[in-house]
């Protein structure tokens, strides 16, 4: 199958948001946590979206349960557990002598095979994992369709399930992976909408604005529950319109951002962990309150977080065949 190059744009664009709402210190300024709310309003939903589209995408039609089940294992919870162990471990090594976020006990070790116990943002993996237990038990186009209705009845459904092996996080946000195998299956549908760019930025602007600013009125709720929608809409509208500059057959700092985005995602808070550490031990660094020495360090943060997952994907995991199979890479 011919490469999503659109995709690969949004999903480099998605994990830049990622890393980008991780980094979230108490000192924040204002003007900083309005850009996080933004980003938390609609990068999952994203990413759930485009794991979905590209899931059903690239299908095998006669491939078994068994077998993909087998291949979701080495992709998905083995680079989990591994990931989750050297996690842990650094931090029990680090946390006594530097700055770490989110300490951890020994029990640690035990707790990560049911919780996202090394990091919180591991929850996307489970998630994610029990998206793909489940939507291959519907093997036509319409039965997946319904499955669509059911995790939007789901999704909506004001009850809060178990967050034992994320359950509910899996609950929140399935809709958003069936919106992906949906706008996959149905895109000759889709395309027949005809609307200019133009007006699905300003709307996301609009709809982001009155949300993020409490200006929303008695609609708040309900625009709250639409802008993650609106903002995959103009986030692939925006993947689209780039990729008529990014070519797939040569390299692209983007196109490698996308390449190496599970790493990324896997290992983007050590690395910030990491800068932020250092950055703790330099007098009138941290905690000053001064927003362009704020903005200096999270730049700094930010790029290590992005740039060193990069690097280690390239030049040392994907070079050897057990560094592939322990965190899941082809």
């Amino acid at each position: 199958m011919q490469r999503l190059v659109f995709l690969d744009i949004a999903k480099a664009i998605c994990i830049i948001l990622v890393v980008i709402g991780h980094y979230h210190p108490e000192n924040s300024p204002e003007w900083y946590n309005v850009i996080w709310k933004f980003i938390y309003s609609f990068h999952m939903p994203l990413f759930m979206f485009a794991s979905g589209y590209i899931y059903i995408a690239t299908k095998r039609e006669h491939e078994t349960y068994k077998g993909f089940i087998g291949k979701k294992v080495k992709r998905l919870m083995v680079p989990y557990l591994v990931t989750s162990f050297l996690i842990i471990t650094l931090k029990l090594i680090t946390q006594g002598n530097a700055y770490v976020a989110n300490p951890v006990t020994l029990s640690s070790y035990a707790k990560m095979f049911y919780l996202p116990e090394a990091g919180y943002f591991l929850w996307f993996i489970w998630a994610l994992w029990w998206m793909f237990v489940v939507v291959p038990l519907f093997r036509t186009p319409k039965s997946r369709l319904a499955l669509f209705l059911i995790s939007i009845v789901l999704a909506y459904l004001p009850l809060h399930l178990t967050d034992l092996f994320c359950i509910n996080q899996f609950k929140g946000m399935f809709v958003y992976f069936m919106l992906g195998v949906i706008a996959f299956e149905r895109k000759d549908c889709i395309s027949r909408i005809k609307m200019h760019p133009l007006v699905v930025y300003l709307s996301f602007v609009v709809v982001e604005c009155l949300c993020l600013f409490n200006i929303g009125g008695g609609i708040l709720s309900i625009l709250n529950e639409i802008v993650p929608f609106i903002g995959i809409a103009a986030v692939l509208q925006l993947s689209v319109q780039m990729e008529s500059w990014v070519k797939s057959d040569k390299p692209n700092w983007i196109l490698q951002i996308s390449v190496s985005s599970y790493i990324i995602y896997l290992f983007h808070t050590t690395f910030e962990g990491f800068a932020k550490a250092v950055l703790h031990k330099i007098p009138g660094v941290w905690n000053t309150g001064n927003d362009w020495v704020f903005c200096l360090t999270a730049i700094i943060v930010i790029v290590v977080g992005v740039v060193f997952p990069v690097l280690l994907h390239k030049y040392i995991l994907q070079k050897y065949h057990i560094t592939r199979l322990l965190f899941g890479l082809k």
